[in-house]
């Protein structure tokens, strides 16, 4: 019989989908709704040791395109102390949290992740991923390394993640975003520093939305300016999942909850295929509420009994077997497109392709030169009937 629960460490993670951290965990509402709804975990929030600007919540999203969020409020670590103690009397789902140290002050993560410990949290989640940096950064700009900057050096992230899995008994995660870091590097620091897992996506830094009829004025809420700032969504999938691939081949033995633009159970699969032992997700749950959740869990477990898993471990990096560099790619032109004319229903799409010489619509039907046909294949996964195979 098929199962989703999951033994990580000391951790038992009822399901592969958890709630990643931000505005969905930064309540103990929230956090109660993701467990009513079955969520594997939650991680709370980010928890700073200090605060080195105002929190003000701004975001902005173009439905099944991107999620932009320049800015957010943050949680006073007494506040997550609380939440912590307050989410653990009342469900058996994981909780982790996420923390934010002052840099190379390996003393200040140590306090925050004491205090997470005492509080009976499963687990710390080191913020090396926050894409929202203050003014100043690292010493050449008089401040410090925040967030994602951290993960950008691979010596002062070990010397966090040592300084933390040798003064706390709980897991040590670590959440880093793959945007202008060498991932395995990374991935290789973080097992050599004793860290229980990592959290791996992509979030990359991107241009405010503008209201090109108003002179370029951000389309934020009540905003007449604003910084650039993370993207999530739909549109970091794909890049996610190469990060996640990235840090499972060079850290293999090193458990990954991997995430970024998760919108379907099929995209959850597909994460855990390229290397993640769990998924994240956060912006799909915002548009849709914690409902999604149970949706997923079925779809998982009814996916996984019909294909013959028995586990999640079982279906764990199955893509890469199939990944191979660039240069050893098969260039052979295969057999021309094949349409299927009781499916095609005439649409034309694929006869709009640019470049392609070999499709035209007659009597209603698409029809291919053979000749002509590149096999390129772009018209198949463009077809909306399904109707064009190779």
């Amino acid at each position: 019989m098929s199962t989703l629960q999951q033994r990580i460490g000391s951790i038992v993670f009822r399901s592969p989908v958890t709630v990643g951290a931000g505005p969905l965990t930064g309540r103990l509402d929230l956090l109660k709704k993701a467990a009513d709804c079955g969520a594997g975990a939650v991680s709370i929030k980010q928890t700073p040791f200090s605060q080195p600007r105002p929190g003000v919540r701004k975001m902005y999203a173009e439905r099944g395109g991107y999620f932009f969020n320049p800015s957010d409020t943050r949680l006073d670590y007494r506040e997550t102390v609380d939440m912590v103690k307050a989410i653990k009397d009342t469900t058996d789902m994981a909780v982790l949290v996420n923390i934010l140290g002052d840099g190379a002050n390996v003393d200040s993560w140590i306090f925050l992740a004491d205090l997470m410990e005492q509080a009976g949290a499963d687990g710390v989640e080191l913020n090396f991923a926050c894409p929202n940096p203050p003014d100043k950064l690292g010493n050449n700009g008089g401040g410090y390394q925040y967030g994602a900057s951290i993960s950008q050096y691979p010596d002062l992230a070990g010397t966090v993640i040592s300084g933390l899995t040798s003064a706390v008994r709980i897991p040590v995660w670590v959440k880093f975003s793959g945007e202008g870091t060498d991932t395995a590097a990374l991935s290789r620091t973080a097992q050599k520093s004793g860290a229980a897992g990592m959290v791996a996506f992509c979030s990359p830094r991107g241009a405010f939305p503008i209201d090109i009829y108003q002179g370029g004025r951000p389309k934020m809420a009540a905003m007449q300016e604003c910084s650039f700032g993370g993207i999530n969504g739909p549109g970091i999938r794909k890049p996610s999942q190469r990060i996640v691939a990235e840090a499972y081949k060079a850290a293999p033995s090193l458990p990954i909850i991997g995430g970024g633009g998760i919108s379907k159970p099929e995209h959850a699969i597909e994460t855990i295929m390229f290397g993640a032992d769990l998924i994240f997700m956060h912006t799909q749950i915002m548009l849709e509420g914690f409902e999604i959740i149970p949706k997923f869990n079925d779809f998982l477990l009814r996916f996984m009994e019909e294909q013959g898993y028995d586990t999640i471990s079982q279906m764990k990096g199955l893509a890469l077997k199939h990944e191979i560099p660039a240069n050893e790619l098969d260039y052979t032109i295969g057999p021309p497109a094949q349409v299927d004319t009781e499916r095609c229903v005439g649409c034309g799409t694929c006869a709009k392709i640019a470049f392609c010489r070999s499709i035209t619509l007659e009597d209603g039907k698409a029809k291919v030169d053979p000749a002509l046909c590149e096999c390129c294949g772009l018209c198949a996964s463009l077809c909306p009937k399904q109707a064009i195979r190779f």
